[in-house]
């Protein structure tokens, strides 16, 4: 993520992954501390979606953060993703957390 002024702020990314015997694009964010709670990772989730949108591979793009990240489920309730639910989630590798299950569709 980077600001008008060229500042990076953050990152975000979207790939390719297979959840429940479905291809699928999952996304995740990061924003440093001094940037947050301004609705950067909401813009950059957008924006994400709409790339994700015109390659027309995948119908869903989904979302992982850890239940108890409040910041993160409320970019994805923003960015139009429907909860799921819960579920158990490796990440990082080799560590399993309760995450929960956002998904768009494209």
């Amino acid at each position: 993520m980077v600001l008008g002024d060229g500042e990076r702020v953050g990152t975000i990314g979207y790939w390719e992954r297979t959840w429940r015997d479905e291809l699928v694009y999952e996304t995740g964010w990061g924003v440093l501390p001094a940037f947050q709670d301004r609705g950067i990772a909401t813009a950059a989730a957008n924006a994400v979606t709409e790339r994700a949108r015109v390659q027309r591979r995948h119908r869903y793009l989904h979302a992982f953060p850890a239940v108890d990240h409040p910041a993160s489920n409320a970019v994805c309730r923003k960015a139009g993703f429907t909860l799921l639910g819960g579920t158990d989630f490796e990440y990082p590798p080799g560590t399993i957390m309760l995450s929960n299950d956002w998904r768009l569709e494209l």
